[in-house]
């Protein structure tokens, strides 16, 4: 009897021991994933960062007179290119109409510069998003807010995310 007791003691801490385990590697997948997504009360923002290097062809403006931030000949080897896609919480539609401002600074305590731009309106892959292009020189991690602006709105909200630069 006693053997008994000890085998579903056991089995029960090994259940509880595992499902801790379950929510500990959830809990640092939920963490990863939230440094590329980030809910403001209104909007789901989703961020893309990659090295303006990467870019070969200029992605079309919404405005067509103008060039895309200024041209990819304008990017430096430095240059990432911050990109985020807006989404409304309420009927999960895609923001097509807005005014994203993005602020970009390194979270090293020694170094504060903030750089500050307007996320240009673009189509990407048939889809509106809003980017531009950020000279991040150095390696580590970075905030990026970016201000989201409605015309029908008072004020705007704030979209916050933690970029690591390898």
């Amino acid at each position: 009897m006693v053997e008994i007791m000890k085998t579903k003691n056991s089995n029960y801490l090994s259940a509880f021991i595992s499902g801790l385990l379950m929510m500990f590697i959830a809990s640092i997948s939920h963490a990863s994933d939230s440094n590329w997504h980030s809910d403001t009360s209104s909007y789901r923002v989703y961020l893309g960062v990659i090295a303006a290097s990467a870019i070969k062809n200029n992605p079309k403006l919404i405005d067509h007179e103008k060039s895309l931030h200024g041209g990819v000949g304008n990017a430096t080897s430095s240059s990432q290119h911050i990109m985020v896609s807006i989404f409304t919480k309420d009927g999960n539609k895609r923001l097509l109409n807005a005014t994203a401002i993005a602020k970009v600074k390194n979270k090293k305590l020694i170094s504060r510069k903030n750089i500050t731009k307007p996320l240009e309106k673009m189509l990407t892959s048939g889809t509106v998003t809003y980017g531009n292009y950020f000279k991040l020189a150095k390696k580590g991690k970075y905030v990026i807010d970016v201000d989201i602006y409605q015309s029908n709105k008072n004020g705007s909200e704030r979209a916050s995310f933690i970029y690591e630069k390898q």
